[in-house]
């Protein structure tokens, strides 16, 4: 075994997360499964010295599990144990026709240390790229004789994150896998071999966040004295993250800024939509504007005169919670309501 390469990947993968993992987000979980292909590999020195064979296999099935934190600026950093297995020889090739048509099968498990990074698009959509080192067990059963060896294994990973809610994602990668050249004895002398792989995995990934802000359900600004200028009474209606939609209790809201319209005699109505941090600054515009026409919609199917009403939207302009890029905060997801009377 080559424990040297084997500590070696097993100090870079304990390392990776300590670097990034400054100003985190969130700690999450995640599990995925999906197949893999093994890359045909040369068996140097089977049976004995000097002679040799090349091994292509059939597909495979994989699994993984990883935890990590999320920072943010979109850098992730995460502990996977991944298991490939059941990647039959499909066939030996060799100079020696003794060495031709070996039956076997090679799998392996590794703990890595990946380092990632996700591409904010301000929609439920997020890319990601990444790279990762640690170590693998490789297995080699090949001829009714098997052995393993612990080598240092490292990886590259492209893929997309799809947020089903704020905290729950479903996820699909690409990851090419291989390690330094593991040594078996499979005969009077040590053999070596190779181990390369393409992965797909399919996914979910839970986040646990940050501590929870409660939502306030309304915020009603103080009434000013009417002394030389005229009173405004304002209402806050929350969303739910990239999101339009009113809510049960945002439509209460709305109908109790529709009764109070009503009852003050308004003469204008003035709804200014805000996002939070996280996304693109043009798509949280376009979102704000989107937030200001759904409560322009509800007011007037609770009766108030469409020409009383004006919308606007801010975007990430104007923040209740003052918050750096990318956050996503509950606060910050509202539409104003703001009624001015006579």
């Amino acid at each position: 075994m080559k424990m040297r390469g084997a500590l070696l990947g097993a100090a870079f993968a304990l390392a990776l997360p300590t670097a990034a993992m400054a100003q985190t987000e969130g700690f999450y979980v995640g599990a995925g499964a999906g197949v893999n292909w093994t890359r045909d590999a040369d068996v140097r020195d089977y049976p004995t010295t000097n002679f040799g064979l090349k091994e292509s296999f059939d597909l495979g099935g994989v699994g993984s599990v990883s935890a990590g934190y999320a920072s943010d600026f979109g850098m992730r950093a995460e502990l996977e144990f991944a298991w490939r297995w059941r990647n039959a020889v499909d066939g030996t090739e060799s100079a020696t026709p003794a060495l031709q048509g070996l039956s076997g099968k090679t799998s392996s498990i590794a703990f890595m240390g990946n380092a990632l990074y996700d591409v904010k698009t301000g929609t439920p959509f997020t890319p990601y790229i990444g790279l990762g080192a640690g170590v693998a067990q490789v297995r080699q059963k090949l001829n009714g004789v098997s052995d393993k060896d612990w080598v240092f294994a490292y990886q590259g990973i492209v893929g997309a994150s799809y947020a089903v809610t704020d905290n729950l994602a479903v996820t699909l990668d690409y990851r090419y896998f291989a390690t330094l050249d593991p040594e078996f004895d499979l005969g009077p002398v040590t053999s070596k071999g190779e181990y390369r792989n393409h992965t797909i995995l399919a996914g979910l990934r839970y986040s646990f966040g940050g501590p929870a802000r409660p939502t306030p359900a309304v915020a009603t600004a103080p009434a000013a004295p009417m002394v030389q200028q005229q009173p405004q009474t304002e209402y806050q209606v929350f969303f739910d993250w990239d999101k339009a939609t009113i809510t049960p209790v945002s439509d209460k809201i709305i109908g109790d800024a529709a009764a109070a319209a009503g009852r003050v005699r308004a003469v204008s109505i003035h709804v200014v939509g805000h996002t939070d941090s996280s996304g693109s600054p043009a798509y949280n515009q376009r979102l704000s504007l989107r937030r200001a026409e759904a409560v322009q919609r509800a007011l007037v199917a609770k009766g108030t005169p469409a020409n009383l009403i004006s919308i606007e939207g801010k975007g990430e302009q104007q923040l209740m919670v003052s918050t750096g890029p990318n956050v996503r905060e509950p606060s910050n997801r509202r539409a104003q309501i703001m009624i001015r009377v006579q």
